[in-house]
């Protein structure tokens, strides 16, 4: 599934993230040794480190970003009047569609121009983010934090890996032959025994992927009796969102834990899961996490859903303050058993559009019923539902050769118990389930209007 906006953690190969670290070495470093001690803070200390970034994010924001200056005056306040991380309410919120109206007016005059990197997110609403970041310093930035992930699972860049990712050729290594990369495009049954060969011959200690492409890959290993990789140690998720039935299946799969990051290119939030539990760490180093309901209002009762809003610290180029990024994730007060003081996430919950309309106009999350069409049948080789309509539902199936007449029956029977009068599932047989531009795979194709209400 391809989010609303591309999620970045990881993304880059081990080529890449040594590139970076040579161009802005300092910056790596600095940012590195410093999460290396600051993960081990108490919350007070965090605390007082983030509302002392955040003062002086608002004081530049205010004195440097025309945007930010009308916004500020216009409600008659000065950077000094946020005294606390929630005063941060005292503010607008930051949306996409006011980004791209007031792009130049939110980039920040005491940057030279060499020092802009343009760039865009697309994703499936139909409605790109254009905005800038400081060229080449993001990433390196983003390959501290990185790092810090890494070491949470217990493995790093310079152990033999394969990655996963949206490509045009089938397969290719890098760095010296420690790393296969291997293309989504090509995850079927055709290439699949390739892969599994040249996994088993390189024995890597983890793997790095998008959910969708290994679950094909787990999926095929299971229905033949395909033998694990003993020296898989982790494998770790980014770029969408992760279902906990492909959680359960990768695990049992390959016999090793699952790990899963959650980042924006708008830098605003970041974090991960740890060897713990699979609750999401957000980085307060990184920026302010707010959780807010439909009206705007924080949210305080545990396993309440509300939307992601984010302010970077790493952002003074182009600020973002009280974005809202269009993500929904699960409010916890609980403790992590790691120790990390770090405010949690129990889940993320997927984009607005991961959400279906019932006929009387409910809002469902898609996460409850997704796994159904995997489950229900050994024959489908791959799915996709879509809807333009409140009520109706359309599932595409692509089968495999042992599909039959039962296979339907027993998807009918299973949705119709699972969601009842709600909804009508229409199944439809395809060829096959394009995937999108970046090899990622969508589940649902929402084409209705979504508001959060949860």
């Amino acid at each position: 599934m391809e989010r609303q906006r591309e999620q970045v953690t990881f993304r880059y190969t081990v080529d890449g993230m040594i590139l970076q670290t040579l161009f802005h070495p300092i910056t790596f470093l600095k940012t590195y040794k410093f999460l290396k001690k600051s993960q081990c803070w108490s919350k007070k200390q965090l605390d007082e480190y983030q509302l002392q970034e955040l003062s002086k994010l608002l004081r530049h924001a205010y004195e440097n970003v025309p945007y930010y200056t009308k916004v500020f005056d216009k409600l008659g306040l000065k950077p000094k009047d946020i005294k606390s991380v929630q005063d941060l309410q005292k503010l607008p919120f930051l949306t996409k569609k006011i980004i791209n109206k007031n792009i130049e007016d939110i980039r920040a005059t005491n940057y030279p121009e060499r020092k802009f990197e343009y760039t865009y997110t697309g994703g499936s609403t139909g409605e790109p983010l254009k905005f800038y970041t400081q060229k080449g310093v993001w990433l390196s930035l983003l390959t501290a934090y990185g790092k810090i992930l890494m070491d949470w699972t217990g493995c790093s860049y310079l152990d033999k890996s394969v990655f996963i990712t949206g490509r045009d050729t089938p397969w290719k290594y890098q760095f010296f032959g420690r790393m296969l990369v291997l293309s989504s495009f090509y995850m079927n049954e055709t290439h699949m025994p390739q892969f599994i060969e040249k996994i088993r011959k390189l024995k890597p200690k983890y793997i790095t992927t998008y959910p969708s492409a290994i679950t094909f890959l787990a999926r095929y290993m299971q229905k033949n009796n395909i033998e694990y990789f003993p020296s898989v140690k982790a494998v770790i998720f980014h770029a969408e969102t992760l279902y906990s039935w492909q959680r359960k299946l990768v695990e049992e799969v390959f016999r090793c834990r699952v790990y899963d990051n959650y980042g924006l290119r708008e830098q605003t939030v970041m974090g991960g899961t740890c060897d713990h539990t699979n609750y999401y760490h957000m980085f307060p180093e990184y920026g302010v996490l707010e959780l807010v309901d439909k009206e705007g209002k924080p949210i305080t009762k545990e396993g309440e859903i509300g939307e992601i809003v984010g302010t970077g610290f790493h952002t003074y180029i182009f600020p973002f303050i009280r974005y809202k990024t269009g993500d929904l994730g699960v409010y916890t007060k609980k403790k992590c058993e790691c120790g990390r003081n770090y405010p949690l996430l129990e889940r993320i919950e997927g984009r607005l559009q991961d959400f279906v309309i019932s006929k009387t106009k409910k809002l469902v999350p898609f996460t409850r019923f997704q796994h159904l069409a995997v489950e229900s049948s050994d024959n489908v080789e791959g799915c996709q539902f879509y809807q333009d309509k409140e009520g109706k539902l359309v599932l595409n199936i692509v089968k495999t050769k042992d599909y039959t007449d039962a296979d339907t029956q027993t998807l009918q029977k299973n949705f119709n118990k699972f969601l009842g009068n709600e909804f009508d599932l229409v199944i439809r047989f395809v060829d096959e389930i394009p995937l999108s531009n970046r090899g990622k795979f969508q589940f649902l194709i929402q084409k209705l209007p979504i508001e959060f209400s949860p």
